[in-house]
């Protein structure tokens, strides 16, 4: 077996860098959720939809499905009318806090940054729950590179992928 050299340079105890202590807990704010200024033809395509699928519902006599859409189309406008506040976000030992709600770390299984700016900025939190399986946080002006120095030492950091609903939400400016 040949002998193996090292040609690294050796360095004094005294000359190794100290690590820097990352920080334990981080805090910012940001919007709810993204607003997008909405045209009168975007109601107006949306209305039409509704008064087909109304229309359908009274040919077909199923007058449940008429109070569900109509009931529908009233949520759908009142939520695409609805003006985003301001939510204080933070990640603690704990777990993460948005609003007045925590997300205790033991029921995370991981996260994963969505940073495609300005598009997209979020935290995706993937839940051990089964009725809420994705938590979704925006980042607003949060450096994302420190919050994932925090989270990591948390939570593991996995690839999440966007759901159908997040990108349909997206794509007709909802």
């Amino acid at each position: 077996m040949a002998n193996i050299i090292n040609l690294k340079p050796k360095q004094k105890a005294s000359a190794k860098k100290p690590r820097k202590k990352l920080p334990t807990s981080i805090k910012w704010q940001a919007f709810e959720f993204d607003e997008y200024q909405k045209p009168k033809s975007w109601y107006l395509v949306s209305g039409l939809i509704a008064f087909l699928l109304f229309l359908a519902a009274l040919w077909s006599n199923n007058f449940l499905l008429v109070i569900l859409v109509c009931l529908s189309y009233f949520l759908f406008v009142a939520f695409a009318a609805k003006k985003p506040k301001k939510i204080d976000f933070a990640v603690t030992p704990k777990g993460i806090i948005a609003d007045n709600s925590l997300y205790d770390f033991d029921n995370l299984k991981s996260f994963w940054i969505f940073y495609d700016p300005p598009l997209t900025k979020e935290i995706s939190l993937r839940s051990k729950k089964k009725i809420m399986p994705y938590i979704k946080i925006p980042l607003g002006s949060q450096n994302p590179t420190a919050l994932r120095a925090v989270l990591i030492q948390y939570i593991p950091e996995k690839k999440h992928s966007s759901s159908f609903v997040d990108d349909f939400s997206k794509s007709i400016r909802y």
